[in-house]
């Protein structure tokens, strides 16, 4: 089981394919037209992103966007036995959607989330100098969900149980589980939040419910990456003030160089180094659409590091629950009562 592609729904397919070039340093493939809706692929590395939207009022996209913010509304899987994952989800509350325009299988899950699922490889893509790939999708499901949506998912696709955390600030909290696939390591940790405040919530409101709240992208290296998406204008979510100071209290011997350590403070990278010689190195972009929702995480694991960034899950919850606070009238108000 392995990502095949990932759908954004979106009001402007030509925009946001520009955007991902001239900001990401993808590639655009030949913008296609599907019946009502446009499509406009975007490929880097292993990743490939289909950015549709409506030409007319009878799009799927333009449904969509009636109700939710722009963002992701599919992932598509490459998998073994399509129809056995078909079988299992119809018996776990899932849907098949047909799909005019392709062979594959759509399963829509019970919070919304679309995964045509592909049989085939994915095809040939252009020639790519970069080693982008995707470590990781996350999911918000609303408060009480998140048993049912791990179950859902470890009896559909198998996925498994690995880390979980319960994060909170003196306003707000969440849940988090994450869950890989036991032969590619595919990996998904999905949310809920645990007070009705919490920054989890504020995205549930504004997302129209459910979906995914951000996507991890890998990097060969994070520095230069970071440094070219901020002279790109890519906007980025601050650091806590004495967050550096904790880092260097709690790691005395990180293994980083003087000169690195430097350039990693002055990018504002989080560090966390789940064991002596590895180090896991992430930044968080701030919600790249208008709505306080969906954003981007670069992440870099150095010496194979595992897990999630644990050591800077509260640092990246208050740098998100703050820009949301800034932001957005809902967390205002939460913050007010």
């Amino acid at each position: 089981m392995q990502i095949h592609h990932i759908q954004f729904y979106v009001h402007d397919a030509r925009y946001w394919q520009t955007w991902f070039v001239q900001k990401l340093g993808f590639t655009a493939l030949p913008i296609r037209v599907d019946g009502d809706t446009m499509n406009g692929d975007v490929v880097c590395g292993t990743v490939r992103l289909r950015l549709a939207s409506a030409r007319t009022d009878h799009s799927p996209v333009a449904d969509y966007l009636q109700t939710h913010s722009p963002g992701v509304s599919a992932i598509a899987f490459t998998v073994a036995d399509p129809d056995a994952i078909v079988t299992r989800a119809q018996a776990h509350g899932g849907h098949i959607q047909p799909t005019p325009y392709s062979t594959a299988p759509t399963l829509i899950t019970p919070w919304g989330l679309h995964h045509p699922l592909l049989r085939t490889l994915p095809p040939q893509l252009p020639r790519q100098t970069s080693t982008l790939a995707i470590d990781h999708i996350v999911l918000n499901v609303p408060r009480g969900e998140l048993d049912a949506a791990v179950a859902w998912y470890q009896a559909v696709f198998g996925l498994v149980p690995q880390q979980r955390f319960d994060i909170r600030t003196h306003t707000s909290g969440l849940h988090s589980q994450v869950l890989t696939h036991p032969e590619t390591g595919l990996q998904l940790p999905i949310n809920e939040p645990s007070t009705p405040n919490s920054q989890i919530q504020d995205f549930l409101h504004h997302n129209g419910g459910p979906g995914i709240q951000h996507i991890a992208l890998a990097p060969a290296a994070i520095l230069p990456m970071t440094q070219r998406l901020r002279q790109a204008g890519v906007q980025f979510l601050s650091v806590p003030t004495q967050y550096y100071a904790t880092v260097e209290e709690k790691y005395p011997r990180l293994p980083l160089s003087a000169e690195d350590w430097r350039a990693i403070r002055a990018a504002q990278i989080l560090v966390d180094c789940p064991h002596p010689e590895t180090l896991l190195l992430q930044i968080f972009t701030k919600p790249i659409f208008d709505q306080p929702t969906f954003f981007l995480e670069l992440i870099e694991r150095r010496h194979q590091a595992q897990g999630f960034g644990e050591g800077n899950f509260q640092a990246l919850f208050e740098a998100i629950e703050l820009h949301q606070r800034r932001n957005s009238p809902i967390a205002a108000r939460s913050k007010g009562n």
